[in-house]
């Protein structure tokens, strides 16, 4: 049976020169990862960090957080970001996709 993965599409408006993250929830504990699906389009945004961001309170076993992308955005335009969250041993079966369009002003 396969499964239907979980699509989302948002808009960012971001200024030119400004760091900006795109924080997702994740659970590393369940081998699912998130990672862009496409290149990020260096003319228009520099992929500055990635980075698993536990819970505040006292973490528990199993426990999700977040995942923290950071980006600076270079110049005026409109652009994309694409993210998969998958089990890297199981590339073709992603639990959810992410979809931003990006306006630099």
């Amino acid at each position: 049976m396969m499964k239907m993965a979980m699509i989302s599409t948002y808009t960012l408006q971001v200024q030119s020169g400004q760091p900006f993250a795109v924080t997702l929830d994740a659970n590393p504990t369940t081998g699912y990862q998130w990672a862009l699906s496409n290149s990020v389009d260096e003319t228009f945004l520099f992929l500055q960090s990635s980075e698993f961001v536990p819970p505040s309170q006292p973490a528990r076993i199993g426990q999700g957080g977040q995942q923290r992308f950071t980006f600076r955005a270079l110049r005026r335009g409109v652009t994309s970001l694409s993210f998969k969250y998958c089990r890297p041993w199981e590339p073709s079966d992603c639990a959810s996709f992410v979809f931003y369009v990006v306006t630099v002003v």
